[in-house]
């Protein structure tokens, strides 16, 4: 009986899917988030799980939790390249299962408003191509641009999320899409339009949330 009193549910997020795009930091209305320069973390001494930083997230690395008897410390979480496994707790194993239900009908309340549950898009059964035109475009919001090489490697790869917001954009895995940069060149012409692979699966980069993902490169300029 005293392991189910001693356990807690400890908001975490996984820093494999977090891109550091500090949407959740920035929207936290009690300052539970921080980071630093690798990670982002949630103090669970200020964490009052409000749920307000579940929705904005672009990849849903902020959906986490785990069930402790003491909870893990910031400067353990920014040492953490993974999320730890559940603890085992012995007897409270009943404790784990309840909270976990109140996690997960949390969850499904901070996501009603993306949609709910994720369901088949229009052109699972087939591709969907020329939705969209340079004259008739759809447009998209950076989610997020986090950089996935070394810092002095030669070459430049980075991981970007686009958010659609309320404009529906079908696509399957192994699709590409045009991509026309705002403004205009020196000369006064629009911009040509480059093709980037899709890096996300069709439901998008986080479950209803509109959004997809791809991956740019390019060698960094050296001079001569």
């Amino acid at each position: 009986m005293n392991a189910l009193v001693r356990s807690r549910k400890q908001h975490l997020i996984d820093p494999e899917i977090c891109i550091r795009c500090n949407t959740c930091e920035a929207t936290c209305p009690v300052g539970a988030v921080t980071h630093n320069d690798v990670s982002y973390v949630v103090d669970p001494e200020k964490c009052n799980h409000c749920m307000d930083c579940i929705a904005p997230c672009p990849t849903g690395s902020i959906d986490n939790w785990r069930i402790v008897r003491s909870p893990y410390s910031l400067e353990e979480q920014f040492a953490w390249i993974e999320l730890p496994e559940q603890e085992e707790l012995g007897d409270a194993a009943a404790t784990v299962e309840a909270i976990e239900s109140e996690v997960g009908v949390l969850l499904e309340l901070a996501h009603s408003g993306t949609g709910g549950k994720a369901v088949a898009p229009a052109s699972a059964s087939r591709p969907a191509v020329n939705v969209f035109t340079r004259a008739r475009p759809a447009i998209a919001a950076v989610q997020g641009n986090l950089r996935i090489t070394a810092p002095d490697a030669a070459s430049d790869v980075r991981h970007i999320v686009l958010g659609f917001g309320d404009t529906f954009f079908p696509f399957l895995e192994g699709q590409s899409i045009g991509i026309v940069p705002p403004g205009v060149r020196a000369n006064g012409r629009p911009h040509d339009i480059r093709l980037y692979s899709v890096a996300s699966a069709r439901d998008g980069e986080k479950r209803s949330a509109n959004n997809l993902t791809c991956a740019t490169s390019r060698l960094a300029t050296r001079s001569r």
